[in-house]
């Protein structure tokens, strides 16, 4: 046959290794996909805390297995540094999550600390050292934009509106306070697992995207190789040697 000839094989190998390549990729990909959304929707929460800096630390980005572990640190909290999370529920009650960051002793950095939560945007200042317990939360993504900059009232967990509040490196991630040594929480609501957001739908989309893509990308590679095929079988004289001379 024509096709099986030599001087084909290389466009057929070039058909093999794209397709194959991008078959691989996005099979990684998907598996990357599920991987991030399982590790996003398990429960750590009643696991025994582990200090954060075996998690995480002010450098690095959030440890998507670790969603929701107990983690126990030092620091010192933020003055004049809190801020309220709206339109969060407790039992039906819309109200505020009150939010305070603490710098993280040997680390430099602060991580943002859920220390309850309100019906009014209002709540004391803690000031001074404190040993927190909590669980580990991923910031929150896209949403509804802050239409106020000006106050201390934000839509969203989200890390490029906190870097507003507060003048020093910040974590990717945060904490939902389960105990705190010091500081005013008589007066605040605790904040429990059960009432940060859910998993959501789009948790890894970008994996899933990039598997698509990848997929495409061996399917055009296919398509130009048939077309290829096509057009050399269909060539006069494709197999006849060019005249000597």
């Amino acid at each position: 046959m024509t096709l099986l000839r030599p001087r084909y094989w290389a466009g057929h190998l070039t058909m093999v290794v794209c397709v194959g390549v991008a078959l691989v990729l996005g099979l990684w990909q998907l598996d990357a996909w599920q991987t991030r959304r399982a590790d996003a929707a398990r429960d750590l929460s009643n696991l025994p805390p582990v200090a954060l800096a075996e998690v995480i630390t002010g450098d690095s980005g959030f440890p998507g297995r670790d969603l929701g572990r107990p983690v126990d640190f030092r620091g010192t909290w933020l003055e004049d540094s809190t801020f309220f999370i709206a339109d969060r529920y407790l039992a039906e009650r819309r109200g505020f999550w009150v939010v305070t960051p603490v710098r993280v002793d040997g680390d430099g950095s602060a991580i943002p600390v859920v220390r309850g939560w309100s019906a009014r945007a209002e709540a004391p200042e803690p000031t001074g050292e404190v040993e927190i317990t909590g669980w580990l939360q991923a910031t929150e993504g896209s949403g509804p934009i802050d239409e106020d900059p000006t106050d201390d009232v934000i839509p969203m967990m989200r890390l490029a509106s906190l870097v507003e509040f507060v003048d020093t490196d910040l974590y990717s991630a945060y904490v939902v306070a389960r105990e705190v040594s010091t500081g005013t929480t008589a007066d605040l609501e605790p904040v429990t697992p059960s009432a940060v957001p859910e998993v959501s739908g789009f948790t890894a989309l970008r994996n899933f995207l990039y598997a698509v893509e990848w997929w495409v990308f061996g399917a055009f590679a296919l398509f130009i190789w048939v077309r290829w095929c096509r057009d050399s079988v269909e060539v006069p004289g494709a197999d006849e040697p060019e005249p000597a001379g």
